[in-house]
C-alpha cells in the first residue's frame, strides 16, 4: 500500500470511512434482510478494513520517522475490541484463551528508545476487564528466536529469520530466571505487585530487549530453559 501515490491511499481512506458511517447509519435496513449476527459479522469485518487501511499508513510512517505518536495502536484496538465483541456473545461464565505476542498482550505501553510506538492490546483488555484479564508472557534463557526483517518483496512487508538471543541483561526477568537455576518456572507477579516488590525493567523482544516494568506488564511470566526456532509450511519461522 505504501507504493500507491497519495492521492490514492488518501482515496481508499476516505472511502472506507465512507463506508463505515453509511453501514453503521443503515443498520435497520440491512438487518432487516439478513440478522443481527450476519450485520454485526460484517460490520466486524468492515472495520478490520479501516484498522487495517489506518495500521499500514502509520507502520509506513513509523520506519520513514515523521509517523504520529503511538500510532500503530490501531491494530492493538482492533484486536482488543474484537476479543470483546466475541466475550459480549457469549455467556457471562465464558472464558477465552488468546495466544499473541508478548508485546501485544502485555498491560504496558510499547516504546523504544524513550520513544512510546504503541498502546498494545493487553493495555486495552485490562481497562475494559480489570483483573479478570489475566496477562501471561513467555520467554527463555537461551537458545535462540524468530526475528522479523522489513522486505517490500515479501507478501508481507517482512521475511522472518532464525537469531540467536541476546546476551541476559541487568535488570531483564531473563536474568532473574537464569539466577534462580530453576529450568522450566513461572514468576506469579500479581502477588509481587500488590506488595511493592520491585520487579524487572525489562523483558527479551525476539533479538532485543523491551523496557518496562516487568510486574505491570504481566500478571506471570514462563521462562523455558531453551527456545528454538522452526521451520513451518504455514509461516516461514515461529518459536516454541
Amino acid at each position: 500500500m505504501a507504493r500507491l501515490p497519495a492521492a490514492d491511499q488518501d482515496a481508499l481512506t476516505a472511502l472506507l470511512a465512507r463506508l463505515r458511517i453509511r453501514f453503521r447509519a443503515l443498520r435497520p435496513l440491512y438487518v432487516s434482510r439478513s440478522d443481527e449476527l450476519s450485520y454485526d459479522t460484517a460490520l466486524r469485518c468492515l472495520e478490520a478494513a479501516c484498522h487495517g487501511d489506518h495500521t499500514f499508513r502509520a507502520m509506513a510512517g513509523l520506519f520513514a520517522g515523521d509517523g504520529l505518536t503511538a500510532d500503530t495502536s490501531a491494530r492493538d484496538h482492533y484486536m482488543a475490541e474484537s476479543l470483546l465483541w466475541h466475550l459480549d456473545r457469549l455467556g457471562p461464565s465464558a472464558r477465552v484463551v488468546l495466544m499473541a505476542h508478548n508485546a501485544h498482550i502485555q498491560k504496558t505501553p510499547v516504546s523504544f528508545d524513550g520513544r512510546l510506538t504503541g498502546l498494545p492490546m493487553g493495555q486495552h483488555l485490562h481497562h475494559a476487564l480489570g483483573d479478570a484479564y489475566f496477562a501471561l508472557g513467555l520467554t527463555s534463557t537461551t537458545g535462540r528466536t524468530a526475528e522479523m526483517r522489513r522486505d517490500e518483496t515479501a507478501p508481507f512487508g517482512f521475511t522472518v529469520h532464525d537469531a540467536p538471543l541476546p546476551p541476559l541483561e541487568p535488570g531483564g526477568v531473563e536474568t532473574a530466571f537464569a539466577s534462580a537455576g530453576l529450568g522450566l518456572a513461572v514468576a506469579a507477579l500479581r502477588r509481587a505487585r500488590a506488595e511493592g516488590v520491585p520487579g524487572p525493567d525489562r523483558v527479551r523482544m525476539q533479538s532485543v530487549h523491551l523496557h518496562t516494568p516487568v510486574a505491570d506488564a504481566f500478571d506471570a511470566v514462563i521462562s523455558t530453559p531453551a527456545s528454538t526456532a522452526t521451520s513451518l509450511t504455514t509461516t516461514p519461522l515461529e518459536t516454541s
